[in-house]
This record gives C-alpha cells, sequence and structure tokens, in this order.
C-alpha cells in the first residue's frame, strides 16, 4: 500500500475518518483512495488488515486492532510510552486523539478492564475524542435494545465528561445478520462546539466507479477545527451519503 503523505504545516480544519476495516486487505487498499478524495488528516481505524510501516505516521495497539494514521506530514505532538492492548492514542493538532476495539469475545469483566485501562490513561488529556467499534448495544445511540456493555461504557466514559457525538439512527455496520450501531465517537465538552459536521459515509468505490462494501462497514467522518483555531457552532447531524 503506498503513503499517502505529502508534508504540509497543521491544518486550520482537521478532517477525521473513522473506520472498521474489519482485517480486509481490499478495504485498507481503497482507504488511501478514501484518504485522498475526501482529504482526510486523521484516521481513526479498527480492525486493520495490517499496520503500516514508515514513512507512513501510524500508531497501532499492541494486537493489530486499532491504529491512528495520520497523514500529509502532520507531527504527533505526543503518543504513548508503551503500546496497549484494543486501543492506542497520539495527540495532534493539540487533541487527543484514542482508537479503540472491544471485540464481543471479551467478558464483561475483560470490557470493564479495558475501559478502566483507557480512562486511566485518558486522564489529565484534554481536549479529547474517543472513537472506534465498542461492540456495545444501546437504544440511547439507535440500536434496537439495550446490552450490558452499554452501561459500563457510559459510565466509565462519564469519568471523563465525555459526550457522544453519534445522531440519529442510521446504522454503523450493516452486515449479513443485519444492521446495528457499535462504532461510536465520544468527545470531552470542549470539542463538542467545534465540530462542524459529523458524516456518515455509504459504500466505498473503486477506481472504476463501482460500490464496494467488502467490510461491511459504513465510513464515518469527523471535522472539527485545529487546537489553534478558532471554535464554530457546531452541526452534528448524521447525514448518510451514497458514495
Amino acid at each position: 500500500m503506498p503513503s499517502c503523505t505529502e508534508d504540509h504545516p497543521s491544518p486550520p480544519m482537521m478532517r477525521i475518518l473513522q473506520l472498521n476495516l474489519n482485517h480486509c486487505e481490499t478495504a485498507q487498499d481503497l482507504l488511501c483512495d478514501t484518504i485522498s478524495r475526501l482529504r482526510i488528516d486523521v484516521a481513526i481505524l479498527c480492525e486493520q488488515y495490517k499496520n503500516l510501516a514508515p514513512p507512513n505516521t501510524w500508531l497501532a495497539d499492541a494486537d493489530g486492532q486499532a491504529a491512528i494514521w495520520v497523514q500529509g506530514g502532520i507531527p504527533v505532538q505526543e503518543r504513548p510510552a508503551r503500546v496497549h492492548p484494543y486501543f492506542t492514542w497520539a495527540r495532534i493538532g493539540g487533541i487527543f486523539f484514542f482508537s479503540v476495539y472491544a471485540p464481543p469475545r471479551l467478558s464483561g469483566i475483560e470490557f470493564s478492564a479495558l475501559l478502566a485501562n483507557i480512562t486511566e490513561e485518558a486522564r489529565g488529556k484534554r481536549p479529547l475524542v474517543i472513537a472506534g467499534d465498542f461492540n456495545a448495544w444501546s437504544t440511547e445511540w439507535g440500536c434496537r435494545a439495550t446490552r450490558p456493555r452499554a452501561p459500563i461504557l457510559l459510565d466509565s466514559l462519564a469519568l471523563l465528561d465525555a459526550v457522544l457525538l453519534n445522531t440519529g439512527i442510521v446504522p454503523t455496520f450493516n452486515g449479513r445478520q443485519g444492521s446495528s450501531v457499535v462504532d461510536l465517537t465520544f468527545v470531552s465538552e470542549s470539542v463538542a462546539p467545534r465540530v462542524l459536521s459529523w458524516t456518515r459515509l455509504g459504500r466505498s468505490r473503486d477506481r472504476g466507479g463501482h460500490g464496494v462494501e467488502p467490510h461491511g462497514r459504513h465510513h464515518r467522518r469527523m471535522r472539527c477545527l485545529h487546537d489553534q483555531g478558532k471554535p464554530m457552532p457546531p452541526s452534528r447531524a448524521g447525514v448518510l451519503v451514497d458514495g
């Protein structure tokens, strides 16, 4: 997979793409085209097919389940002193970004332990974005039912004063066994007013313009101001875009 990076200073507004690749080679190959087309600055990824080597600015967890891919030579101001299972983080443009993947196989105790590790690592880090696939179901974010993981997740992130950006009932995952809303984005209260748009995207397209959805997941993009920018009024309504 070629590098998409060309050096340039940090932009006044960052475009962030959140995506679960489902360990799919085709999906990861298409990611570079998506990043170029949408002019993405930071990609928050789950279930990557593989980790990328330099010159890519790629930060990953200990298990190859979560990653952050920084584009355009934007500097990483801080990163973890050691890698953690199921999540990673980086400070980019003055904002702390966390990428998280919580596998369905984790028990309730293991899920709680993962969130305890995340909240401990995120303590004192502001402004803050925590995004990923938590495999947690709740009617609060558009699922048909609430399952045990949801209150654990909300109680844990409440310790960080994080608010949920997901709006509407459009699913973030479509698969053979149905659809669900499991890909979530939480931000600290200081970030929420600076979110200019929060958009769910439809299928990826190959170079011939054909619709491709090998991973069965919807992309989601969030655009927010750079840390040095002036805060703008929020516009967070979820919008479904086909292609």
